[in-house]
């Protein structure tokens, strides 16, 4: 999708009250000081692509800072749990404190070396800075999330422990050091990076993940978990598939939904499968019920845990 088309605050003064006026009308939306976007243009893009118009006029007002974690995640095209924050996300090199104005949020970088690449014109942290950036900022199902997603890409998961041990300290250096450790890639989505992390915060043992599994006919496909010892097959469903035309590879969503249950019913015939869990979002999600899911599958759990506990 092409970039939404930045309109700056017009120099003759009478021309300026004319794009205030346009404000107010709802012909334009103010997305910084002095830069506006076409309502119609705005409304018909995505809340990714407006939050990089965001950072491209915060940006352009103040050239020496660069995009990072939460904006350098959305420039990377990298998996965000939850709504695109409203402001722009930068780094300021000669801060030493964040500061949060109406567009952005500055944070103080001066004790930061971050490595900066260009990604779609906008100088913003590489992938390593903006996993460690946001495992140091933002919860662990966020963090897990992205780092996950930077393996995948290639990076190997000891490079970023490896930037983040070079870091000077931070308050939660165990909890973010614990994150980053985790992180392997073997996740397909972030959905399934926070079950993985809630899977572990509830004491289960390690899962076998991307495990495939075949029968008499062939291979029936992957999961995302296998618990060979419990025979427990855990499948994240983020109902995605179901919604979005672009996954359903031309299917229509009665297909697909046909097509999992054809497929769950070839691994629950399976000898060594004795039960499939299939969380959804609400269920990991902090008070879910996803640790009773798996303890009721026959997975081990902490004693008395229940419900999901807080990322």
């Amino acid at each position: 999708m092409a970039p939404l088309e930045l309109i700056r605050s017009h120099p003759d003064p009478a021309a300026a009250r004319a794009q205030e006026r346009n404000v107010r009308s709802g012909r334009l939306v103010r997305v910084g000081h002095g830069a506006f976007v076409e309502r119609s243009a705005w409304d018909a893009t995505t809340e990714w692509e407006q939050h990089i118009a965001v950072v491209v006029a915060a940006l352009e007002r103040a050239p020496r800072l660069h995009a990072s974690h939460a904006s350098a995640v959305v420039l990377h095209r990298l998996p965000w749990i939850g709504p695109v924050p409203v402001r722009a996300t930068l780094t300021d090199p000669a801060r030493s404190t964040s500061q949060r104005t109406r567009y952005v949020d500055k944070i103080g970088g001066d004790r930061l070396e971050h490595d900066l690449v260009l990604v779609e014109g906008v100088q913003a942290t590489g992938l390593v800075d903006t996993a460690v950036d946001v495992a140091v900022r933002y919860d662990r199902g966020r963090a897990l999330a992205v780092a996950d997603a930077v393996v995948r890409r290639g990076v190997p998961a000891s490079t970023l422990l490896d930037r983040f041990v070079d870091r000077p300290r931070v308050r939660a250096h165990r909890r973010t050091r614990a994150v980053l450790e985790l992180a392997s890639g073997a996740s397909e989505s972030a959905g399934e990076s926070v079950a993985h992390l809630v899977m572990r915060d509830v004491g289960c043992p390690p899962p076998v993940q991307q495990h495939t599994f075949h029968d008499a006919v062939g291979a029936i496909g992957r999961v995302d978990f296998w618990f060979p010892e419990h025979g427990v097959v855990v499948e994240f469903d983020g109902l995605a598939k179901y919604r979005d035309p672009a996954l359903r590879g031309g299917r229509t969503a009665e297909e697909v939904v046909i097509a999992e249950k054809l497929r769950e019913d070839r691994l629950r015939a399976l000898d060594e499968v004795i039960r499939v869990v299939r969380p959804i979002w609400r269920d990991v999600l902090p008070g879910g019920r996803f640790p009773a899911m798996l303890a009721a599958a026959g997975v081990p759990v902490c004693r008395g845990v229940s419900t999901t506990p807080a990322w």
